[in-house]
This record gives C-alpha cells, structure tokens and sequence, in this order.
C-alpha cells in the first residue's frame, strides 16, 4: 500500500468506513468494488464524470 493510499485511508472517519463496509458485505462486494460501483452510477448521470474517469484510464 502506498503512503498516499495510507493517507486517504486515515482521513475517512472509522464510522463511516464501517458503514460503507456493511453496505458493501450486504450487497456481497468488497470496499473497492463498491467504490467502483458507486463511481460507475455518478458516471452514467453525468457526461463530464465519465469523460474525466474515461481519461484517468489513458
């Protein structure tokens, strides 16, 4: 794990990582493919979130 990733990590409070692993176990997915999921949806609403996702991956 990166110092960056640690980072980020820290700065998400322990309540709310508990709840987004509880809506994750509940729909049978890990932390980051709910992540993936919830960016996914976003994307799919709004064009410019997807052009900005579809260029991070270049």
């Amino acid at each position: 794990m990166s110092e960056k990733n640690v980072t980020i990590s820290a700065a998400i409070p322990a309540n709310v990582k508990a709840e987004a692993a509880a809506v994750a176990a509940a729909h049978g997915m890990s932390l980051a493919a709910l992540l993936r999921e919830l960016l996914a949806r976003v994307a799919a609403r709004d064009a410019e979130t997807l052009a900005w996702l579809d260029e991070a991956r270049r």
